[in-house]
């Protein structure tokens, strides 16, 4: 399994830092994280277990101060425990 783990991130890597990617790939690249993470989140918001459409109102109203504390602090703890306190503390009303 360590194998199969390893080879895919391994083999890019050799191959790729040999060369200089061009400015408009980096800057391409950038956008990645970004991306991933947002099509994991945002179905959270307003999908329910079952596939159907329906605002999760606890999720979005935690969401909302975590992202401006995450973007104005950059702390990834820091924004991870805030969440989990403040989903925890939602779910005691909704």
């Amino acid at each position: 399994m360590g194998i199969v783990t390893f080879l895919p991130r391994f083999f890019p890597m050799v191959f790729l830092s040999r060369w200089a990617l061009p400015e408009k790939i980096k800057k391409g690249l950038e956008y990645f994280p970004i991306s991933i993470l947002s099509s994991i989140v945002f179905p959270l918001f307003f999908f329910n277990g079952e596939g159907r459409m329906e605002i999760q109102p606890h999720l979005l109203l935690s969401s909302i101060p975590v992202f401006l504390f995450a973007w104005k602090v950059k702390s990834l703890w820091g924004s991870v425990l805030l969440g989990m306190a403040i989903y925890w503390g939602l779910g005691w009303i909704f």
